[in-house]
């Protein structure tokens, strides 16, 4: 191999290793706001999961609701029209779910649920406390990618 070809291989290694840096700096940094708002035991009760997110602020718009396992990547999933009265829930039906979402609701009885900007639960992320509300902040909404339980080793502790 010739002093050329190893001195890109070097810069390459190099350069992968500068990005890995960045990555792992980037994750170092990740905040995670409460975004409690609003009861979800006031009519009208949409949510009938442990977690549920809407196309629209103040749960309204299509909804995407999902178990107490949470979705490591929203990229697989569709916002759906539930025809709730009032909520205008046709608006983003069929709309992919991963970075449309402007607002949720933890219907959950007994554990936090976290929204995450990137997929596997990592990055800034909103939290929803059970029973709670709320619509996401203005680095999350519209830029989500997965979501999952804070805090519980068995998902049945979950629901």
């Amino acid at each position: 191999m010739g002093l050329k070809n190893m001195g890109r291989r070097v810069a390459m290694v190099g350069t992968t290793a500068a990005l890995m840096v960045g990555v792992l700096a980037g994750e170092a940094g990740a905040t995670s706001t409460n975004i409690d708002s609003w009861s979800t035991s006031t009519a009208p009760v949409r949510c009938a999961k442990a977690l549920c997110l809407y196309y629209s602020p103040n749960a309204e718009g299509a909804i995407w609701q999902n178990g107490e396992a949470g979705a490591g990547d929203l990229g697989y999933w569709s916002f759906a029209n539930d025809n709730a009265p009032g909520s205008n829930s046709g608006a983003g039906a069929g709309q992919g779910v991963r970075n449309n979402a402007a607002s949720a609701e933890n219907g959950a009885t007994n554990c936090s649920m976290g929204i995450y900007v990137y997929p596997n639960s990592t990055g800034d992320s909103n939290v929803l406390d059970p029973g709670r509300g709320g619509n996401l902040t203005s680095n999350l909404r519209n830029n989500e990618a997965s979501v999952a339980p804070l805090g519980v080793q068995y998902i049945y502790q979950c629901g």
